[in-house]
């Protein structure tokens, strides 16, 4: 099979995926060409067939208009010169479905907002950081929404969603349920799995000149919409009643300056500056080596797709507390971890995430790296999904 891949981007989860796909394609005899604005990471291209530069559009909420209109020409000369049997894309870009009409145009959708737009107003987030956040998650979210109800219209055009949830929250927002579908996103198995912690301990303290003490506690790609704030005050309570035995390390930008301040002004209000370790960007490759060395990752989120950290903690080992939103109940139904699962019924919801921090702490979960699903597994689903995918 010849697939053109579109990606609009490749840094963040996005990106994770969009390489972990492309890997995947190739090494299950599928002929992969790239299109993009920006470069491939290099060893990207031992997987593909070639590579293509289109334009870079503008930033979110412009993203898919500027996409459409700056390539749609170039798009349709990549597609007459490759002439695939499907197009594979992410988010909105599938706009471009309205002018490629004659192949199937199948779009990952990472996640719709549809939760983040309900809390997003009560965050610690200040002045003109403020207005810039909430209106470009709330535009982005309509525009999404509106496109998502069009295209599934067009008789080329499908959505794979991540998760169950996202699926249900397309379907509620008017996208055909005929075309859109659900596959759990996966995890690279090779990079993500279990090491001795004692050594990963040992290997977080002598890089990052950290000194850690008893359990260690997790929290990767920090900000807002993941709740933060919200684990920073359940460590707080944490302190006060477990005791001060642990250590929370923060992997990642903390996001909008006035948050990051929020944030950093409720750690020392709090006494947490000897327990609260903020490491900043991490490169995916050590990144295992931060989940060998947790006791537990806490994914605290208002609102998700499928977030990648979950399954790379769980292929790690590591069990995971997690808000029920998004593909999160989904990866700890599978391992048996609904336990450590939060009801967010509620902004603050920091007292039962204290609670169930505090269960994790205490009890012994068995994590098989066998159960998690790989890109391997996702790419087997997505193929079958392909193949039934026709243009009337």
């Amino acid at each position: 099979m010849r697939i053109l891949h579109v990606i609009p981007f490749f840094r963040g989860g996005v990106g994770t995926v969009a390489y972990s796909l492309t890997k995947a394609f190739s090494l299950n005899g599928c002929e992969i060409f790239i299109a993009s604005p920006y470069d491939p990471p290099k060893d990207t291209y031992r997987y593909i067939h070639g590579f293509f530069r289109i334009r870079k559009p503008f930033e979110e909420p412009l993203y898919a208009c500027t996409f459409y209109v700056f390539n749609r020409l170039r798009l349709k000369e990549i597609v007459k010169e490759v002439k695939p049997d499907v197009i594979l894309t992410h988010g909105n870009t599938i706009l471009i479905s309205k002018d490629i009409t004659n192949i199937p145009i199948i779009s990952i959708i990472h996640g719709t907002y549809a939760n983040e737009v309900k809390w997003m107003w009560y965050h610690p987030i200040f002045g003109f950081d403020r207005i810039r956040y909430t209106m470009s998650i709330y535009a982005t979210y309509r525009f999404d929404m509106t496109l998502y109800k069009y295209i599934t219209r067009l008789k080329n055009a499908y959505l794979v969603a991540v998760s169950k949830n996202t699926r249900k929250e397309l379907i509620m927002s008017g996208a055909l349920p005929g075309k859109t579908f659900a596959i759990l996103n996966g995890v690279d198995k090779e990079l993500f799995k279990p090491m001795n912690k004692d050594y990963a301990k040992t290997l977080i303290e002598e890089i990052f000149k950290i000194k850690l003490k008893g359990k260690v506690l997790l929290h990767v790609n920090p900000g807002p919409i993941k709740g933060t704030h919200i684990l920073i005050k359940a460590v707080g309570i944490l302190k006060k009643i477990y005791g001060e035995d642990f250590t929370l390390l923060i992997v990642g930008k903390l996001g909008p300056r006035t948050y990051r301040e929020h944030v950093e002004s409720m750690i020392k209000s709090l006494g947490l500056e000897c327990y609260v370790k903020m490491v900043g960007y991490v490169k995916n490759e050590i990144l295992p080596i931060f989940y060998n060395a947790a006791d537990i990752t806490v994914v605290p989120s208002y609102s998700e797709g499928a977030p990648l950290v979950i399954p790379e903690s769980l292929a790690c080992g590591t069990p995971v507390v997690a808000t029920n939103v998004g593909g999160n109940p989904e990866y700890l139904a599978m391992i048996g971890l609904d336990d450590l699962l939060i009801e967010l019924n509620e902004y603050d919801f920091s007292s039962e995430l204290y609670q169930k921090i505090t269960l994790a702490l205490r009890r012994r979960y068995h994590v098989s790296n066998s159960i998690i699903p790989s890109w391997s597994d996702f790419i087997q689903k997505l193929l079958a999904i392909v193949k039934a995918c026709k243009v009337k």
